[in-house]
């Protein structure tokens, strides 16, 4: 299997996406990925993070490469993990990321970054993530979504599996 083949089964299980850590991991050579940027197979995105060339987009790709493109320890936050869940609208031109080490990567103006924030993160959609019902306390606390709309959302959350009656309960409380 040639690096390109290795590189392409691993990127098309994470939107399209190969750091440099990740094929040192597989065993290529971390020069190879600037060569084949330079060939055309891989498109660089960001220091260390290069896209498939071949890959089709989807519909989370965004929230994918935003994280990708803040570094290892960074995460999806607040409204973001709201939107990628399709609980609530949100606004679609902003990605709220945090990261659990300080981040001094120069990021697109559309990417919010809170760095130094700890997470017990999970992957929601494969993408590491806030847990929803913090995620959904910092949209509200931080004016991105309104109250009655966290509401709503956590209804949403809890028939989806995503968050138990009692953290729902509460979240609904805090509302007023």
């Amino acid at each position: 299997m040639t690096a390109y083949e290795m590189l392409w089964d691993f990127a098309e299980d994470h939107y399209g996406i190969v750091t440099t850590s990740q094929a040192v991991a597989m065993g290529i050579d971390k020069h190879q990925l600037p060569a084949m940027a330079k060939r055309g197979t891989l498109i660089k995105k960001g220091y260390g993070v290069y896209l498939a060339k071949h890959h089709i987009p989807r519909e989370n790709d965004v929230y994918a490469h935003s994280v990708a493109l803040a570094g290892e320890m960074a995460y999806l936050r607040g409204a973001s993990v709201v939107a990628l869940l399709k609980l609530a609208p949100t606004n679609p031109g902003i990605v709220y990321l945090g990261a659990t080490a300080r981040v001094r990567r120069r990021l697109p103006d559309n990417l919010r970054l809170v760095d130094m924030r700890p997470c017990e993160c999970v992957r929601y959609e494969g993408i590491r993530s806030q847990p929803i019902a913090e995620a959904l306390r910092i949209a509200r606390n931080e004016g991105a979504i309104e109250a009655d709309r966290i509401a709503d959302a956590a209804e949403k959350a809890y028939e989806n599996g995503f968050l138990s009656e009692l953290e729902m309960n509460e979240l609904i409380r805090e509302r007023s």
